[in-house]
């Protein structure tokens, strides 16, 4: 007996749903609009020249849409809420990216970036063609001690500096460090006598700028 009346109010719980579940979805004047909705929004369910503006065409009135033009980014997210062709705008100009040709407002077009092979919604990737600017400081042309500093300035106009190296004669490499924003120091080997040295700066784009120094080892 027990099993038997589980079973009723289990059955009549489901019918309840489904009762639910059509009357939730009865569209009376068959706009495309359920009757639910019209009545949340002051329309007539039984007129279908009395419905609710719905964008995107998929019953869901824009009062209620999450997404309005039905392109698949909520509305909070899409600058271009009621255009379903635009979905984004990097560089928050009022031009979708689809009809912006210089998407992220860098000044170089969309076109011009995708021949660099840099990427054209990113304000910090650009077509970049210049060496960096390098200064080193002058120093003696001999020196008495086999471990020297050499010192300059470097800094980019355009993607921004790299690093910075000293290369002798050998093909040995110095890894230089910036002390601050654009001053830099490298410390070098010496080896006795003269000593041909090339300091090298490169930016992000791997343009390279470079200054020879000569220095002489006379312990």
């Amino acid at each position: 007996m027990g099993k038997f009346a589980l079973f009723l109010m289990c059955f009549g719980a489901l019918g309840l749903v489904s009762s639910y579940s059509q009357a939730k979805d009865i569209d009376s004047d068959g706009d495309g609009i359920a009757d639910r909705f019209e009545r949340l929004l002051k329309t007539d369910p039984k007129d279908a020249n009395s419905k609710p503006a719905d964008l995107d065409g998929d019953g869901i009135p824009d009062g209620y849409d999450l997404d309005i033009d039905g392109d698949g980014v909520n509305n909070w997210q899409d600058p271009f809420p009621r255009n379903a062709q635009e979905s984004a705008d990097v560089d928050g100009d009022g031009v979708g990216d689809k009809k912006d040709n210089d998407s992220d407002g860098d000044g170089f077009s969309n076109e011009q970036e995708l021949q660099a092979g840099t990427n054209p919604n990113n304000k910090n990737s650009f077509p970049d063609q210049s060496g960096p600017v390098l200064e080193v400081m002058e120093m003696p042309e001999s020196v008495n001690e086999r471990i020297v500093a050499i010192r300059g300035m470097a800094f980019d106009m355009g993607m921004g500096i790299k690093k910075v190296q000293v290369v002798n004669a050998d093909g040995d490499i110095f890894p230089g460090q910036f002390d601050y924003t654009t001053h830099f120091s490298v410390l070098v080997r010496l080896s006795r006598g003269e000593n041909q040295l090339q300091v090298a700066a490169y930016d992000n784009a791997n343009n390279v700028s470079r200054q020879f120094v000569t220095l002489s080892y006379n312990p």
